[in-house]
């Protein structure tokens, strides 16, 4: 994350925490981002310096009517600065500060197959236990993996795969 990505989502976020608007703010800035992610043409096409810069914010104020009004006047500030690509990033550092405010941890799962809703609910408890945060959990499925689970939070990873057992079994036997 740029240092740019994270002064504008510390700002946003200020203004939405002080305004008790958080969740709408972060619902039209996710759907700004999953709108780019999408159509990158679109991005393209709002950024494009041969359009004059009313008919490019127009264009934002068309596709995003609706949207709370500190999403679009962040987006509109993006493009006047050809900066909509970090809208993302804007996202991203608007969501942490949320998820600290309220004591939610992300917690991403790989396995090689789809976890059960038991047990989901099994390793949500047992981290929310370890941690004293509510866990939400991002699970997805990597055939490499081979057996057993991955879990990556806050920059760090706990691998509990049957690869990364054999990987460590490996390094032991070739030292």
């Amino acid at each position: 994350m740029t240092a740019l990505e994270k002064e504008y989502g510390d700002a946003v976020y200020a203004l939405a925490d002080e305004e008790n608007c958080v969740d709408q703010v972060m619902e039209g800035l996710t759907l700004a981002v999953e709108a780019f992610r999408a159509e990158p043409g679109y991005l393209t096409l709002v950024q494009n310096p041969a359009l004059p810069k009313e008919e490019r914010l127009g264009l934002l104020d068309q596709a995003f009517e609706g949207v709370h009004p500190y999403v679009l006047h962040l987006l509109k500030l993006l493009c006047e600065r050809s900066a909509l690509g970090l809208s993302a990033g804007c996202l991203e550092q608007f969501r942490t500060l949320v998820y600290a405010q309220r004591g939610i941890l992300p917690v991403e799962v790989i396995s090689a197959v789809p976890l059960t809703d038991s047990q989901q609910d099994a390793l949500r408890q047992k981290l929310a236990a370890k941690t004293g945060k509510t866990i939400e959990l991002h699970s997805r499925l990597d055939p490499a993996v081979l057996g057993g689970v991955k879990l990556r939070c806050q920059g760090r990873e706990l691998d509990g795969t049957a690869a990364g057992r054999l990987d460590a079994l490996r390094r032991l036997l070739t030292q």
